[in-house]
């Protein structure tokens, strides 16, 4: 049990671990927050549980049946502050959400999977409030594991200042992914 328990903290250090990378954003109870491609909602529920029950988590995603998983965890868990949002961030206005509603938007290992980036990070920037937060993460180009496409920091932080976002600071994601707060 020891040895098991060692090993699993090493991994957890180069993994993925939402719930301690969303205590790096800044987030605070009754916060309207997006969760563009939410997947399977583990970030949803770390940022559910971080803005708590007087705040909304916008759950969004393409796929219905990531939507399905997020509404069973949902249900299961009584996150009445999560909706359920089936939408295409690479549309202007695709994930339906109104202008400057959304205190901080997070894109999480989803640029490197889109077309354009470029207008994922044109609709985080319309549904954010003027003083909102950008957070992107997304696997480091020589990370010993993950997908064959890969969207460098500095590219990034490029397309981000070109769509009006100025970086803010960087955050620990895990020893296989960057994580980039943006104003």
């Amino acid at each position: 049990e020891l040895i098991l328990g060692q090993q699993n903290n090493n991994f957890s250090s180069i993994f993925l671990n939402p719930v301690g990378s969303v205590k790096n954003f800044g987030l605070d109870l009754g916060m309207h927050v997006a969760d563009f491609g939410a997947g399977a909602g583990h970030f949803t529920k770390a940022m559910a549980d971080m803005v708590g029950g007087s705040g909304v988590v916008n759950a969004i995603d393409i796929q219905k049946s990531s939507l399905e998983v997020i509404d069973g965890r949902k249900k299961i868990d009584g996150l009445f502050q999560v909706r359920i949002i089936q939408g295409n961030v690479e549309e202007k206005g695709g994930s339906t959400l109104e202008n400057n509603s959304q205190d901080l938007v997070l894109c999480s290992n989803i640029l490197h999977q889109v077309h354009s980036p470029s207008t994922v990070l044109e609709e985080a920037h319309r549904v954010l409030k003027p003083k909102g937060s950008l957070v992107v993460i997304d696997w480091f180009e020589k990370a010993i594991l993950g997908p064959l496409n890969r969207v460098s920091q500095e590219d990034i932080d490029k397309l981000a200042t070109s769509e009006g976002f100025k970086k803010d600071r960087e955050i620990d994601a895990g020893g296989l992914h960057y994580g980039i707060v943006f104003k």
